[in-house]
């Protein structure tokens, strides 16, 4: 049978208040699975369907931690938020697991209800993917798909924007947004023709989805412009995804049947926070907004609206 909240992962649980943790989340209804290893999460995707989350005990081999984050997120597989748990060295290192895939890194030695409430947000996203993917609903997707790149189409994403703006707002997380177009792709059209353009989106495309989280909203608005939904997820946060991303697309080469090509790319980020108004337009609406005030300001940059207040709009 289905667990009432579906599955949690506890992969090397080597702290104890992972354990506790467990317990915690069983009394809720969730189903707990322990594994000795990391490479569990690495398991075919039919296994890890019914995954809501994942805890991870970290145990020091830092590198080998890294790989086998980026190789669960870059397989595609379950949108699921991933949590871990470790010692004051994994702390320091935060910043570099989160950005090979884990969502949130814990001290071990917070008690087992902070780590729940603060987790909380995120298990109920998880959940809520959770429930998608066993329902077959991104299967049924496929015609709100874009076909050049095969990303969700403008339809796929005003449904997700609706979702994400109302599960944002029912458990009192940000959300934020962030819209990018290639900068003067009608160069690239004029130098080496629409086909050769129509790759280079493409592959931004696949940029973007290589920089995204696996459970992020990366869609094709129309053209070149696309645009990422980052649920739980404030203005510093979304300032470096756009940044990391901004950076991948400047170090990318895109090529395939057509020469190599190089392209640069802005990017404008807006956040609705919890107790403002959850108004979903606006928030695409400033998006827009920071792309425009990057592209007026000399385009290759990235730009959060509304601008700081030291900061004279453009």
């Amino acid at each position: 049978m289905t667990p009432m909240h579906g599955t949690i992962l506890v992969a090397r649980p080597l702290w104890p208040v992972l354990g506790r943790v467990g317990d915690l989340l069983v009394h809720r209804g969730y189903s707990v699975e322990t594994a000795g290893t990391w490479s569990a999460l690495l398991a075919e995707p039919g296994k890890r369907a019914g995954l809501a989350a994942v805890l991870l005990g970290e145990y020091g081999a830092v590198a080998e931690e890294e790989e086998i984050l980026r190789r669960f997120r870059d397989a595609g597989g379950p949108g699921v938020p991933v949590f871990l748990v470790g010692g004051q060295n994994a702390v320091r290192r935060a910043r570099r697991f989160r950005e090979a895939g884990a969502d949130m890194v814990f001290a071990a030695d917070l008690p087992e209800e902070e780590i729940l409430d603060r987790a909380q947000p995120l298990l109920a996203y998880g959940e809520m993917f959770r429930e998608a993917v066993l329902a077959g609903r991104e299967l049924a997707d496929g015609a709100m798909r874009d076909g050049l790149t095969g990303l969700p189409d403008r339809r796929r994403f005003s449904l997700d924007l609706d979702r994400c703006v109302e599960t944002a707002r029912r458990i009192g997380q940000p959300l934020s947004c962030i819209v990018t177009d290639i900068d003067d792709l009608r160069r690239v059209n004029e130098a080496h023709g629409a086909e050769v353009g129509d790759s280079v989106i493409r592959q931004f495309g696949g940029v973007l989805t290589r920089a995204k989280r696996s459970y992020d909203t990366v869609a094709r608005l129309g053209g070149d412009e696309f645009v990422w939904l980052l649920l739980g997820v404030g203005r510093d946060e979304a300032l470096r995804a756009a940044e990391r991303a901004h950076r991948l697309v400047s170090g990318s080469v895109f090529n395939g049947t057509h020469e190599p090509v190089r392209v640069t790319a802005t990017f404008g980020v807006a956040t609705l926070s919890p107790g403002r108004d959850w108004n979903a337009q606006a928030l695409v609406e400033n998006a827009d907004r920071a792309l425009y005030w990057g592209k007026e300001s000399g385009k290759n940059m990235v730009r959060f609206y509304p601008p700081g207040k030291e900061i004279v709009d453009a």
